[in-house]
């Protein structure tokens, strides 16, 4: 069952971090939404329950990525049965930017209870968003990546629900 299997991976996730970062924010919040976004949450929980987002720094910026048509930072599901989770988000920003970086701090992580307001038994799904911050290592952008100033203002924050 997709529902229980969401609420453990996120805990063992949570737990795992804990245990390897000193300090970082945890937001908990829980929403409500109709029953076709609840199985496409469903849906999507099949592939993964663990998003991150990882600002890259290097002196001149920080490294932003156009995804339809909105520019913000690398950020997509990982596959967290595979790898620790910071080497999963270093993949994620070199295959899609082209860029090797090295992750040095975890922001915050965002805990999300997904419910069904049609069918109110069901069981919640939970996903789990994790900000990291991260420094360039090497390569160059990718087609769709470039290097902004630092007080550009990006996207930063991935909706869970999509």
């Amino acid at each position: 069952m997709v529902t229980g299997r969401t609420q453990q991976q996120v805990t063992e996730v949570l737990n795992t971090l804990q245990d390897a970062y000193d300090s970082f924010s945890i937001h908990q919040s829980s929403v409500s939404v109709d029953r076709e976004t609840y199985e496409r949450v469903v849906q999507r929980s099949e592939h993964g329950t663990v998003e991150v987002d990882v600002t890259v720094h290097r002196d001149d910026g920080v490294l932003v990525c156009e995804t339809d048509d909105v520019e913000r930072t690398p950020h997509g599901l990982i596959d967290v049965d595979d790898d620790a989770i910071e080497t999963a988000a270093r993949r994620l920003v070199r295959e899609r930017t082209g860029i090797s970086c090295h992750v040095v701090d975890l922001v915050s992580a965002n805990i999300v209870a997904v419910h069904d307001t049609t069918t109110p038994d069901r069981d919640p799904v939970y996903r789990l968003s994790v900000s990291f911050e991260a420094v360039y290592e090497t390569g160059e952008p990718a087609d769709c990546a470039s290097w902004h100033a630092s007080n550009t203002q990006v996207a930063t924050t991935h909706p869970l629900l999509e």
